[in-house]
C-alpha cells in the first residue's frame, strides 16, 4: 500500500516538474542575456540538453523574444551567439506584435545596436 501511494505521488510531481523547470530554465536564460553573459547561456542549455532552436520561440523575457531582449540589454556577446545557431527563418519570423525585429529596432532607435548589425549582416547573406 505504501508503495502505491509512493508511486502515485512520484507520478504528481513528474506531471508538474516540468513546466516549473521550464519556466526556471527560462529565466535563467534570460537572466544570462540581460548579464549579456555567454559562457552561462550556454552552460544552461548544456545543463539541461535543451537546444537553442527548439525553446526560443517559447521564451519571452520581459515580454521580447532573446534576440529582442539582447538589443535592449546591449547584450552584444550573447545576441551575437543567438544570432548565429538560430535558423536565419526564426530571425526572420521575430516580430513585436506583428513587427518584423529589424524594423522594430528602427522604431524604438536600436538602429545602432551591435545586435541589429549582426541581425542585418545574417539576414543579408
Amino acid at each position: 500500500m505504501i508503495a502505491i501511494l509512493g508511486a502515485a505521488l512520484i507520478g504528481n510531481i513528474a506531471i508538474s516538474t516540468p513546466a516549473q523547470a521550464s519556466a526556471a530554465i527560462a529565466e535563467s536564460l534570460c537572466t544570462a542575456v540581460s548579464a549579456d553573459d555567454r559562457q552561462r547561456f550556454r552552460t544552461i542549455l548544456d545543463n539541461h540538453n535543451v537546444r537553442l532552436r527548439n525553446v526560443y520561440s517559447g521564451v519571452r523575457c520581459n515580454g521580447y523574444s532573446m534576440i529582442q531582449f539582447a538589443i535592449t540589454a546591449e547584450a552584444a556577446s550573447v545576441g551575437e551567439l543567438l544570432i548565429r545557431q538560430l535558423p536565419s527563418r526564426s530571425i526572420e519570423e521575430d516580430t513585436v506584435n506583428g513587427v518584423p525585429v529589424l524594423e522594430w529596432a528602427a522604431q524604438s532607435g536600436y538602429s545602432n545596436s551591435p545586435v541589429v548589425s549582426v541581425v542585418r549582416e545574417r539576414l543579408a547573406g
